[in-house]
């Protein structure tokens, strides 16, 4: 009987921490999603126009990766992710070489994008939580209320807005880049030597690395360490802002 008796507080007990891990998770839905949209459906689809810029805006939580692809058009891949009812049906539309798009989402839904544009199109997008990863275009703008960003191989102009998360960017080309975020890492590295870079975080740590040259440095940190390898120069063309209020400022040579 008191074996029988354990068990059974021990399945009770199992049961009431799966339900509290549910009602958690449940909880933790961005944009007011709760349980229930649990459904997927894929909507791919394939743009044969010509694009020259792409723009995914108000994409909730759902995240986005943009690569480069093969052709003048744009390969669509899209997950929907929803509650009770029929699937919504998102849509795009190209006017004047812009690709963009609509998510056709209620309240508790939101779209996971995977695009492969031209890479010599431009990109202009923004999530409100979710990551979003963007390789080997001509220029980005990226704008994540919470999410990690990621950025490689952008040829041009690279301009980033992040409230929380960390910001991400390698195999740089482009002549200028401007990172701010509100709280989170920012690292910067070069492959070419850039003629203007601003990086600000209140909170966080922010590293810069790019090829050896003469720069104009801006440094500052109100609490952390400052690791400047490069030396200041104040007549040199090109400038490099590095600030943060709390974490290390790193600033060196490729």
């Amino acid at each position: 009987m008191t074996s029988h008796t354990t068990s059974a507080r021990i399945a009770r007990t199992t049961v009431a921490a799966l339900g509290t891990g549910l009602l958690l998770a449940g909880c933790s839905l961005p944009d007011g999603l709760n349980d229930r949209a649990r459904r997927t459906a894929t909507a791919d689809a394939t743009v044969t126009e010509a694009v020259t810029a792409v723009r995914v805006t108000q994409a909730r939580a759902g995240s986005i990766e943009v690569t480069p692809g093969t052709g003048p058009g744009v390969t669509i891949r899209r997950t929907v992710h929803y509650g009770e009812g029929a699937a919504p049906t998102p849509g795009q539309q190209v006017a004047g070489g812009v690709l963009t798009f609509t998510d056709g989402c209620s309240a508790d839904c939101y779209v996971d994008y995977r695009l492969e544009v031209p890479a010599n199109a431009t990109v202009e997008l923004e999530s409100t939580s979710g990551g979003i990863s963007v390789t080997g275009v001509a220029a980005a703008a990226v704008t994540a209320t919470s999410g990690t960003v990621r950025a490689d191989r952008i040829g041009g102009p690279l301009k980033v807005r992040t409230t929380s998360g960390d910001v991400t960017a390698t195999g740089l080309s482009a002549a200028s880049a401007d990172v701010r975020s509100s709280s989170g890492d920012a690292r910067l590295d070069f492959a070419g030597a850039p003629s203007s870079v601003l990086a600000e975080t209140t909170s966080g740590n922010v590293t810069l690395k790019v090829p050896r040259a003469p720069y104009r440095l801006a440094v500052s940190t109100t609490s952390g360490d400052r690791d400047i390898t490069l030396p200041d120069d104040a007549s040199a063309p090109s400038s490099l802002s590095a600030k943060t209020t709390s974490g290390d400022v790193r600033i060196s040579a490729v």
